[in-house]
């Protein structure tokens, strides 16, 4: 499938922005078994930590429990009731979505949730947790999923510009359901995202992009499992201060693990428009800086570009958007310098003191103004 050339332009410069929200207020939500044997109570433990080094209020858990009949339908319920909290705050809201434990493929494609490997007790992730937040583009509402179980599901769609974030990130990619997903805490993608994040906060970084902290996971060497990151809604990832010394600014901070793909455009492109085209693609900062290596007629035109992995993973699904491999390096053939081709960023890591015109810096104060129980 094809995308047209003005689409393509829109969704690949808000796919590079990072773009710090004001929030007004905060929801969060913890979902696990009482019955449960993967210690997931200590990944609940490690998303209420995440929440504190963003500065966040504590997540409402919600235990299930052994007797419960209905799971399904009672976690659609206090998921619905934490969504008419969101509605009724002024502002933009946040809310994030945190399920440990279980996981497999149901017989429709969707991520079941289930007390166990033998239990017949499971509810289905897609009906009652994301479809729940299924709301209107213009309610001022961003929710972030995080699944924490040995299976995660990627979704298609169309290009979309949409206002709203909805976003996921998943322990494992559709392709994997190892049962290390579910290995002790230390191991666990949750404790992974909240180890990142404290890290970043200690290092002075003004802000973290949940894409971002993914590219960084991804990029590990002694990964087993892979997480993996999907948008629902929109072209940008939930990004928010930190509350450390300010001294880094992530614009300037070259990516650890980069996508080669190909994106189909169904209109032609003259020199001039390759040209204005590459122009645009240099103005992108380091962290986000997207190469072309190369341009083919095939009809239309099909264009060879590599990103940042946490870019093309805000347009992966996207009609005319395919990802060709993921790397650590970058073209080692030699490239003339003519137009149509980008050059690469110096991989240097500036402090915000040292850099010109660095963009300001935020507290956790100006982004989260109101806390909700």
């Amino acid at each position: 499938m094809e995308i047209k050339l003005e689409e393509f332009r829109t969704t690949l410069q808000a796919a590079v922005r990072q773009q710090a929200i004001r929030y007004t207020a905060s929801h969060a939500l913890a979902i696990r078994w009482e019955e449960d044997n993967t210690s997931a109570q200590q990944d609940t433990a490690h998303f209420q930590s995440m929440l504190k080094t963003l500065q966040l209020p504590a997540a409402q858990e919600f235990v299930i429990p052994s007797t419960d009949r209905t799971p399904g339908w009672n976690i659609a319920g206090v998921l619905r009731d934490v969504v008419s909290k969101a509605e009724k705050s002024a502002g933009r809201s946040l809310i994030m979505v945190h399920y440990a434990g279980h996981g497999k493929l149901g017989p429709n494609g969707n991520l079941l949730a289930v007390e166990g490997p033998s239990s017949n007790r499971s509810f289905d992730a897609q009906r009652c947790l994301v479809d729940q937040v299924d709301l209107l583009d213009s309610m001022p509402i961003d929710i972030l999923f995080i699944f924490d179980c040995c299976y995660s599901f990627t979704a298609c769609r169309e290009p979309e510009l949409a206002g709203r974030i909805v976003e996921i990130i998943g322990a494992s990619d559709n392709a994997s359901s190892s049962p290390l997903a579910n290995s002790p805490p230390r191991n666990t993608l949750t404790a992974k995202i909240a180890g990142e994040i404290r890290c970043r906060q200690r290092q002075g970084h003004q802000y973290v992009e949940f894409a971002d902290v993914v590219q960084a996971l991804r990029s590990r060497e002694n990964a087993v499992t892979k997480p993996v990151h999907r948008l629902k809604m929109g072209t940008s990832s939930i990004c928010l201060p930190l509350g450390g010394l300010n001294i880094v600014n992530p614009l300037r901070i070259p990516p650890t693990l980069r996508a080669v793909f190909s994106v189909a455009i169904t209109n032609d492109m003259n020199q001039q428009e390759l040209d204005q085209f590459t122009a645009l693609l240099r103005s992108f900062p380091p962290n986000a800086a997207i190469v072309l290596e190369g341009v083919y007629p095939t009809g239309s035109m099909c264009f060879i570009l590599s990103s940042a992995y946490a870019v093309y993973s805000k347009l992966s699904g996207m009609r005319g958007y395919k990802l060709i491999s993921e790397v650590t390096g970058h073209n080692r053939l030699r490239q003339p310098e003519a137009p149509g081709l980008s050059v690469s960023p110096k991989k240097e890591n500036v402090p915000l003191s040292k850099q010109p015109g660095s963009i300001p810096s935020y507290s956790a104060e100006n982004f989260i103004a109101e806390e909700m129980d």
